[in-house]
C-alpha cells in the first residue's frame, strides 16, 4: 500500500496551500450543517462548493419525495460532518464525510448515513474510486476488495462485532471511501450493508 500512496501523491501533488473549512446551513436550517471549501482559485472553489450543495439538496429532497410517495411524516433531518484529510500544501486531497440522517414519525429509529466526498483542490474534480484501483502500482479492483475483505475481518474479531452471514467474503467495494489526515484510506459500510443496525455505521481503516 505505500507504493500506492507514493504514486497518487506524485499524481496530484501541487504547491497549493490547504483548503479553509467554513460552516453553513442549508436553507437557512440549523439541523442542515455542510461544509464551504475556500481555496485560492475561485473557479476551483466554486466547483467544490457546487458539489456539496448538490449532495445535501439530494439528501433532503430525496427524504421529503420518499415521505410523499410512501405517506410518512417527516419527523426530522439533520446533517454534519468532518474533515478526513485536508493536506492540499502537499497531496491536494480534501475528504469530507457528510453524515445524513433521517427519521420519519413512527418509525422504530433514525436513518443514517455517510457520504464522502473527496476532492483534489487544485483541480475542483471529485476524486473516485479509479484513483484506488488504477493509480496505485499493481492494484487491481480484485486485489483491494481482498485487503478491504481482510481488515473488515480483523475489526470484526477485534471489535466483536456482528455481520450478515453472507457479508463475507466481500463481493465488491463499497462505494464511499476517504482518506484521513495520515493519508490512510477508509471504506464505509453503511447501516444494514453488512450487518444489522445495532451494528452501526463500519468504518475501516485499509492501512493501520
Amino acid at each position: 500500500m505505500k507504493k500506492f500512496l507514493i504514486a497518487l501523491m506524485m499524481m496530484v501533488s501541487a504547491t497549493c496551500s490547504a483548503a479553509t473549512i467554513e460552516t453553513a446551513h442549508f436553507n437557512s436550517n440549523d439541523e442542515l450543517i455542510y461544509p464551504v471549501v475556500r481555496v485560492e482559485d475561485k473557479a476551483v472553489e466554486k466547483k467544490i462548493n457546487v458539489a456539496i450543495i448538490a449532495e445535501i439538496d439530494r439528501f433532503v429532497t430525496g427524504v421529503y419525495r420518499n415521505a410523499q410517495v410512501n405517506g410518512y411524516e417527516v419527523g426530522g433531518v439533520h446533517t454534519s460532518f468532518d474533515v478526513g484529510s485536508n493536506q492540499a500544501g502537499n497531496t491536494v486531497i480534501l475528504s469530507l464525510i457528510i453524515t445524513e440522517s433521517c427519521y420519519y414519525k413512527m418509525a422504530a429509529h433514525p436513518s443514517t448515513f455517510q457520504r464522502a466526498l473527496n476532492f483534489n483542490t487544485s483541480s475542483g474534480e471529485l476524486i473516485n474510486i479509479g484513483y484506488l484501483t488504477e493509480v496505485g502500482e499493481g492494484f487491481r479492483t480484485g486485489e483491494l476488495t481482498q485487503r478491504l475483505n481482510e481488515k473488515l475481518q480483523a475489526k470484526v474479531e477485534r471489535e466483536n462485532l456482528f455481520l450478515f452471514p453472507e457479508a463475507l467474503p466481500l463481493k465488491e467495494l463499497p462505494p464511499d471511501f476517504y482518506w484521513d489526515e495520515n493519508l490512510h484510506v477508509h471504506f464505509i459500510f453503511q447501516q444494514y450493508a453488512v450487518a444489522p443496525y445495532a451494528a452501526g455505521i463500519i468504518d475501516v481503516d485499509i492501512d493501520e
